[in-house]
């Protein structure tokens, strides 16, 4: 081993013989003594060493660009050689499937900007035909027509209409009518379907109302819904209800003011669930209204028939500066359900401003210490009438004078006093000045008060004939002189209008007959124990000045009396409860001035039936008891009762004496 040659020490691990070229060069890169050998370059081939004329290389540049060149031959790719007939079958199928694709998605491309064999709603024609304009309350009739001008059947189609709220059903005026689903079947390539929709419409005035019409379809072979849709839009050229407000134009504030709204139907039909509201302005409280509003705040006017009117009486206080403007605002219309607070179909709306004012002397009238929206006055009953002042200013009046004009036809002014004032018969004018009232109006004090009295009976019996919904008039007038801020005398007025209404006069009798009976009475006179006694009961109703409503006459009979059923006229309604012994005469509206002059009574005759018991011998047995007339006042709106007497076995017939009334034994 020469010296070059490395040692091997004690207990090192034996090495290979040869360790092969890797072996080497590790141990060269690992050995300080040897180091790895350098390798001679390659001559480079395949590289033109070819140089322009015009170009002079250095010897490095020629370098350089031989190692340039170098680097790219290295990188180019190899050119290749395609042979068709060297690939595979597989590869030929690839190929063929991405042909057919290309060429199937030319083809649908084309189809679809064609339009060819494509169903689609713009393909769908939807006419509706029928009037722009309408009343509310008309039948509105439209024709549709549906076409189908696609290439391809339209399947399970159905014509669905939504009409706008608060429409009716024609055949029911009283059922809304909110959609229709009208089922067409399948529609052929280039059929037609045609059909005609009606509907009551209701709406305010001006108002645009529209009719949706939606075609909804399906296609041969698919689950996906289809939906086409057009539109019909309907002016409604008079609107459904109309809204009247009866009332000043000016409020004094503080004190009591009286309006009426009149809602009245304009419809051709009647308008079911109507309701109003209102809205108050600042400063206006309520106090009370005439019928009251419902549990959802509503006044629930029901169902108008065609020209009807239903009132809404609205009394309150309004409070504010001299010269203030208040708008109050009504809406009217249906609501949907029982439940709803708001009127859910408007159908009209109205709007009416007052201006405050505040007077200079303060007057107000209550009526047997009753304000006039509580009391109720009666033909032939004196009234107490006391008229209230006040000085609102804060400087002294002086020659105040006070009138109060009565007027009206239900006023007797043969009938009418005044304390302290002066009645003036002509003209039929209570005043109070000076003069009459010892000097207490020749100066009024700032905020000086007082009162006056009138007394007067309104009209009774001849001198109401003819006469329907009579009242009487109060019209207060107050002047005097006051110092302006100029120190000049200023003359100032105020004005207070009030109305009474006079409630009806109905009479109620009752008669039992037996003699006279139209039905026939049989059985033995004086009734005899244990022996049927019919009779016959006479009842007659009169009424005077104002239509009564809901009229309903009721009585009972005592166990010993049998109802026998007959009764007379047939058109009359009478009906009689076994369980309560109660026998009831429904007579609906009274006509003002029934039974007065030429005009009959409005009578009914019934028969019954008295076995008596040996515990009424010798006695007069009522026959019919608790008689009682009821029914509302059409125009003050107060309930009129009327009774009567009981009815016994002693008649009041011209033939009938005493002796006959007695049970005998």
């Amino acid at each position: 081993m020469d010296g070059h040659e490395p040692r091997k020490k004690e207990g090192a691990k034996p090495e290979f013989n040869d360790p092969g070229r890797l072996g080497r060069l590790k141990e060269q890169m690992y050995s300080r003594a040897s180091q790895p050998q350098s390798r001679p370059r390659r001559t480079l081939s395949g590289v033109s060493r070819t140089t322009a004329d015009d170009w002079q290389e250095s010897a490095a540049d020629e370098q350089k660009a031989q190692n340039t060149k170098s680097r790219f031959s290295v990188l180019t790719p190899p050119k290749v050689n395609v042979n068709p007939k060297k690939f595979s079958p597989i590869v030929l199928v690839l190929i063929a499937a991405v042909v057919v694709f290309v060429i199937a998605s030319g083809v649908a491309l084309t189809l679809f900007l064609s339009g060819s064999n494509v169903v689609t709603s713009r393909n769908i024609d939807i006419s509706i035909n029928g009037p722009r304009t309408i009343a509310g309350g008309d039948i509105l009739e439209l024709q549709i027509a549906v076409q189908n001008n696609n290439s391809a059947a339209l399947e399970l189609a159905d014509l669905i209409v939504t009409y706008p709220p608060g429409t009716r059903v024609p055949a029911d005026p009283n059922t809304a009518l909110e959609t229709q689903r009208i089922p067409l079947g399948s529609i052929e390539s280039g059929g037609t379907r045609t059909g005609t929709v009606r509907g009551i419409f209701f709406g305010p005035d001006g108002g645009r109302q529209s009719v949706h019409v939606a075609l909804e379809y399906r296609l041969s072979g698919s689950s996906a819904l289809f939906v086409a849709e057009a539109e019909h839009s309907v002016l409604v050229s008079s609107g459904t209800l109309e809204i009247a407000l009866d009332g000043n134009a000016q409020a004094v504030a503080g004190q009591t003011i009286d309006f009426t709204a009149t809602v009245t139907s304009r419809a051709k039909t009647p308008i079911s669930n109507v309701v109003m509201s209102a809205q108050y302005p600042f400063g206006f409280v309520e106090n009370a209204t005439n019928p009251q509003r419902s549990s959802s705040g509503l006044w629930e006017l029901g169902t108008l028939q065609p020209g009807e009117s239903r009132t809404v009486r609205i009394l309150g206080a309004l409070d504010g500066q001299t010269g203030d403007t208040r708008v109050f605002s009504f809406t009217a219309g249906t609501k949907n359900t029982t439940n709803s607070k708001s009127v859910d179909v408007v159908l009209a709306q109205f709007e009416q401003s007052l201006t405050v004012t505040r007077p200079f002397l303060g007057m107000t009238l209550s009526y047997d210490g009753k304000p006039i929206d509580e009391y109720t006055a009666q033909t032939g009953k004196p009234i107490p009438i006391t008229l209230k002042w006040r000085n609102n200013l804060n400087v002294p009046l002086s020659d105040v004078v006070i009138a109060a004009t009565v007027s009206g036809s239900g006023l007797d002014p043969f009938n009418i006093t005044a304390d302290q004032g002066f009645f003036r018969s002509i003209d039929s004018v209570v005043l109070w000045d000076k003069t009459t009232t010892e000097g207490r109006l020749a100066r009024v004090a700032a905020g000086a008060e007082g009162q006056f009295v009138i007394r007067l009976v309104p009209s009774a019996g001849q001198r109401l004939a003819g006469v329907q919904n009579p009242v009487i008039n109060i019209e207060l007038h107050a002047a005097g002189q006051r110092l302006a801020e100029a120190q000049v005398p200023e003359t100032i007025q105020a004005t207070v209008k009030e109305t009474l209404k006079l409630q009806t006069n109905a009479s109620f009798t009752g008669r039992a007959l037996y003699f006279e009976n139209p039905l026939g009475s049989v059985g033995p006179l004086p009734p005899k124990v244990e022996y049927e006694t019919t009779y016959g009961v006479l009842w007659e109703v009169q009424n005077t000045t104002n239509l009564i409503r809901d009229a309903v006459v009721t009585a009972t009979l005592p166990p010993y009396v049998r109802w026998v059923g007959t009764v007379s006229p047939a058109a009359e309604h009478v009906t009689f409860n076994e369980n309560t012994g109660q026998i009831t005469w429904r007579l609906g509206n009274v006509l003002p001035q029934t039974g007065s002059g030429a005009s009959e009574p409005r009578r009914v005759v019934f028969s019954i039936g008295f076995v008596p018991s040996a515990s009424q011998v010798g006695q007069k047995p009522a026959l019919i008891q608790n008689q009682t007339f009821t029914g509302l006042d059409a125009f003050t709106e107060t309930t009129v009762r009327a009774s009567f007497n009981n009815l016994t076995t002693l008649l009041t017939e011209a033939d009938f004496a005493a002796v006959y009334g007695e049970v005998a034994p």
